[in-house]
């Protein structure tokens, strides 16, 4: 995968989360948009570079994300041209605001890695923060549309967003986005803005929810993780921006593995408790910019003020589901009220 500047080569344009990307190369998890070659209307450059060109070595990084075993998974520093997200030992990601292009540079010590890998560090870890920089705020979460609105599912990895959202999909709902939330506003209305039709599941979880039904593929090469999308999924994708109805911090219950019950915590939790959870599971490219933690935090306070947010906890358990959509629905029924 080659490419650099905005030479001879024809980009093709596609769509995620309300902006329009060019890529000199298939994006093969997006939907194509527009005619081929009208990258002048686009609102991010995406350009894959060779692993011989040199990944730039800060002085200093600001943020360091860390495994549970302590190893770098994530590493973040300004540079001349704008700003570098590191992953070690698999790629770089170089964001330059003065031309809105993001680059991404393979790591050279490792051989061929694959491009649905790079692809998935672009949309789902990368392009977040650059949302972000560009004035969006952005929580890690997945939301599904109800009758009664958009609702969100935020938490830690490993909660189950991406499995209840997926349950939803199987029920019969449309689903807004996977593990990014992408919010906005209209009016005195909090949007959620459509990400990208896909969702991120174990394999236990595609069989009882699909019955290993439709198309999945490798998310990256180094977990297990598919991605799952179908036919269905694809009709049923909310393309358009969502008013936000409610939102539930996850968590799941490991005391009672074999439970069948959800429990959805009230009263709310507290405006404090809402914004501080909100605020640990929000995408920041810049800690170090005031101006934009002040946006955000104000922005946040907005949200748990209008917003209800509740903690639910899920039982571990493909059998809890059902309940669990009952107590859900109800429950955002009598918000609405």
């Amino acid at each position: 995968m080659t490419g650099s500047g905005h030479g001879q080569h024809v980009d093709t344009q596609y769509r995620a989360y309300g902006h329009i990307l060019s890529c000199r190369g298939p994006l093969h998890e997006l939907r194509q948009t527009g005619v081929p070659g009208a990258s002048e209307s686009a609102d991010l450059h995406i350009l894959f570079s060779s692993p011989d060109e040199h990944i730039p070595v800060p002085a200093t990084w600001y943020l360091t994300v860390s495994l549970a075993d302590g190893t770098p998974w994530l590493r973040c520093a300004k540079i001349d041209s704008g700003y570098l997200v590191h992953f070690p030992n698999l790629a770089g990601f170089i964001f330059s605001p003065s031309d809105n292009s993001i680059r991404c540079i393979p790591h050279h010590q490792i051989p061929e890695i694959p491009a649905h890998t790079l692809h998935h560090l672009l949309l789902d870890q990368v392009l977040p923060l650059v949302l972000n920089y560009r004035g969006k705020e952005v929580l890690h979460g997945a939301a599904v549309m109800t009758p009664h609105g958009a609702c969100a599912f935020v938490g830690p990895t490993g909660s189950g967003k991406s499995t209840l959202a997926a349950s939803f999909l199987a029920a019969g709902y449309s689903v807004i986005t996977d593990d990014c939330i992408v919010l906005d506003t209209c009016g005195t209305d909090i949007l959620i803005i459509p990400s990208y039709p896909g969702l991120r599941l174990w394999d236990d979880a595609i069989a009882a929810l699909f019955e290993a039904q439709g198309s999945y593929a490798p998310v990256t090469h180094y977990n297990p993780k598919q991605r799952f999308t179908s036919d269905a999924f694809l009709a049923a994708f909310c393309s358009s921006p969502a008013p936000l109805a409610g939102i539930y911090v996850l968590g799941i219950d490991e005391t009672d593995p074999a439970a069948s019950v959800s429990t959805i915590e009230h009263p709310l939790l507290t405006q404090r408790d809402a914004l501080m959870t909100l605020l640990s599971l929000a995408f920041k490219l810049d800690i170090e910019d005031h101006d934009r933690l002040t946006r955000e935090f104000d922005f946040l306070y907005r949200l748990v003020t209008q917003v209800p947010v509740r903690r639910l906890h899920i039982p571990n358990s493909f059998d809890a589901l059902p309940g669990i959509h009952a107590d859900i629905l109800d429950d955002l029924a009598k918000s609405c009220c």
